[in-house]
Parts: structure tokens; C-alpha cells; sequence
């Protein structure tokens, strides 16, 4: 059982809770005869209900913005399935890679893998595809996504 679901079962807890509250405020079932301050007890009954109250409207905002943030995961995946159907085995394991390092690697860690003009002829596809940038450190090249797959791929 997902949060979400844990989110979803507590936040109906507490709405039936609210209601058997409310009902019960409503019958006045907790004047006390005997108590010179009969006001007491219902207000601390007001509290508990407006926290479950509470309680059951953010567990409500939870449920419904997390099923916002699941379709956009869904998208994501779809698009990095797209993507990855355009590349071929290397490209797909040098975009890994860089995803893998926080959208960002040194070409000479790519060249560990390959030789240096296999790296540099799968570098030049990727930026042909528009996938990533290339910026000049010293004697490095330092490879970048780009900033709108960086958003959405690094976590």
C-alpha cells in the first residue's frame, strides 16, 4: 500500500470521525449537569473537530495533487520512451550515463568507455538530436543536457 493510499484511508477515518462528531455536537451530547462550566467541554469538542477537520481537507489536497504529480511522472516516462526509441545502443548508454551524473560528465569519462572518436562521433549525434550541450573546460569538454530534459530527467 502506496502513501498515497495510507494519505487517502486516514483522511476517510477522519471524515467519518467528523461526522460521528458532528452528529454528536448537534444532539448535545456532552452537557455535563453536574460541571459549573458546561461551555468547557464543548469547545474543547470544537477543537478536535475543526482538527479533523482539517486533518480531512488536507488529506483530501494531498490525494488530488498526488494524482497530478503521478500523470506527470506517467508523461515523463512516455517522453524518455520517445527519446530513446530515436537512439541507438551507445547513444542510449552515454545519455544514461550523463542522466545517472546529475545531467552533467566529462567527455573523458565517456571516452573510458569507448575510444575517443567513437565518444566524439556519439557526442556529435547527440547534439545533432539536440539532446545535449557541449561547453569547453581547459583541455575538457564538459557535456550538458539540455536544461529542458535536465528539469525533468535529473532528480
Amino acid at each position: 500500500m502506496g502513501k498515497k493510499e495510507v494519505v487517502l484511508i486516514f483522511g476517510g477515518l477522519s471524515f467519518i470521525t467528523l461526522i460521528i462528531f458532528l452528529s454528536l455536537l448537534l444532539a448535545d451530547r456532552f452537557k455535563v449537569a453536574s460541571c459549573s462550566c458546561p461551555r468547557v467541554v464543548s469547545y474543547n469538542f470544537i477543537w478536535v473537530f475543526i482538527l479533523l477537520a482539517i486533518f480531512f481537507v488536507s488529506s483530501i489536497f494531498y490525494y488530488l495533487f498526488s494524482l497530478k504529480m503521478g500523470d506527470k511522472q506517467k508523461t515523463i516516462q512516455k517522453n524518455l520512451e520517445i527519446i530513446y526509441a530515436v537512439l541507438d545502443k551507445d547513444e542510449k548508454n552515454v545519455l544514461d550515463k550523463i542522466i545517472k551524473n546529475k545531467g552533467q560528465i566529462r567527455q573523458t569519462e565517456i571516452s573510458a568507455d569507448y575510444d575517443k572518436i567513437k565518444a566524439h562521433r556519439i557526442i556529435k549525434r547527440l547534439k545533432d538530436k539536440r539532446l545535449i550541450n557541449t561547453k569547453k573546460e581547459g583541455r575538457m569538454n564538459k557535456l550538458e543536457l539540455k536544461n529542458e530534459l535536465k528539469k525533468e530527467l535529473v532528480k
